[in-house]
């Protein structure tokens, strides 16, 4: 159960969620309809309460409506290499847009993504396919600010689901 309260991320988790993730952030309308969008960019804040990232307007109008409704979303962050997984589930703080850094932080996200991707058998085209849809409909993204309340380890294994 959520405390209501952010929890502090330390070192080793804000390197992990600003590496070269797979990032899907995970809403639910009044209905309790699952809604789920790809992420780019993760930061943490300097305080460590909070994480943001940004959303392609194009994929996202059903999310961001969630996420006004009722403010819960859950975020997967998952290593391609090894499928190491953490879950933040928390509160939607805001939603902005993004400025010059989100948007630079956004490009590295996504070269490191494809390149991890590679020795992996996945060519950076074909993983470029992740984005490019995205940006041929719609340029613009929107950054998402949340404080997680709760952290999960989701490597598949004995340990899934954990609280951290």
């Amino acid at each position: 159960m959520a405390s209501g309260h952010p929890v502090s991320i330390g070192d080793e988790l804000k390197t992990f969620l600003e590496g070269p993730v797979s990032v899907l952030v995970g809403t639910r309308d009044s209905r309790l309809m699952p809604e789920i969008t790809r992420a780019w960019g993760p930061r943490v804040s300097e305080d460590r309460r909070c994480v943001s990232l940004c959303v392609p307007v194009a994929t996202s109008r059903k999310t961001l409506d969630n996420l006004e409704a009722n403010g819960k979303i859950a975020v997967a962050f998952s290593l391609p290499t090894n499928y190491r997984t953490f879950q933040l589930k928390g509160r939607h703080v805001a939603v902005s847009e993004p400025d010059s850094a989100d948007l630079a932080v956004v490009g590295r996200h996504r070269d490191a993504f494809a390149e991890v991707n590679e020795p992996l058998g996945q060519p950076r085209r074909q993983v470029e396919s992740f984005w490019r849809a995205e940006i041929e409909t719609s340029t613009l993204l929107v950054k998402i600010l949340f404080a997680p309340e709760q952290v999960f380890d989701q490597t598949p294994g004995p340990g899934a689901g954990r609280s951290l």
